[in-house]
């Protein structure tokens, strides 16, 4: 296993490590005056946590079987553009859930984030961003019971 690999995947477990602490730290210090959610967001953040962990692991195992003399392939320009648009898109959803609420958001973010994953047809992209935003709404909201950001413009 090279160095490259050994920090990468130690650097995934301590975020798995910290962010499990702070789950651990958020269920046990629950305030049920102050969450709107029953289960609060302690057990997302430790399943996250968890998830984060066995991401690491993985890591340790691929690395490991990984031979000294292959060569990796670089990502084409393209597939760059698509990741850093991604994340764009993602922290842009991020600060419209705050201000607009989940319901804007979100078809804002399926419908770039599609496009950008190459749903050619706008037809296509408002049928699926409708789709799964309802289906998103139906499971989090009617079947887990969370609350979803309305925005400080709707609240």
């Amino acid at each position: 296993m090279n160095l490259k690999v050994l920090m990468e995947g130690i650097l995934v477990l301590i975020f798995a490590l910290v962010t499990m602490v702070e789950g651990l730290r958020l269920i046990l210090s629950k305030d049920p005056t102050v969450l709107h959610d029953p289960l609060g967001p302690g057990i997302y953040v430790l399943v996250l946590g968890l998830g984060l962990m066995a991401v690491s692991f993985a890591h340790f195992v691929t690395g490991r079987r990984r031979l000294p003399g292959k060569e990796r392939v670089a990502a084409s320009k393209k597939r760059r553009v698509q990741l850093f648009s991604s994340i764009g898109i993602l922290a842009l959803y991020i600060l419209l859930v705050h201000f607009v609420g989940y319901l804007v958001a979100t078809l804002t973010f399926f419908l770039l984030e599609l496009k950008v994953s190459g749903v050619k047809s706008w037809r296509n992209n408002i049928i699926l961003t409708l789709i799964l935003t309802i289906i998103y709404y139906v499971v989090f909201v009617k079947v887990c019971g969370m609350v979803f950001p309305k925005g400080i413009f709707f609240d």
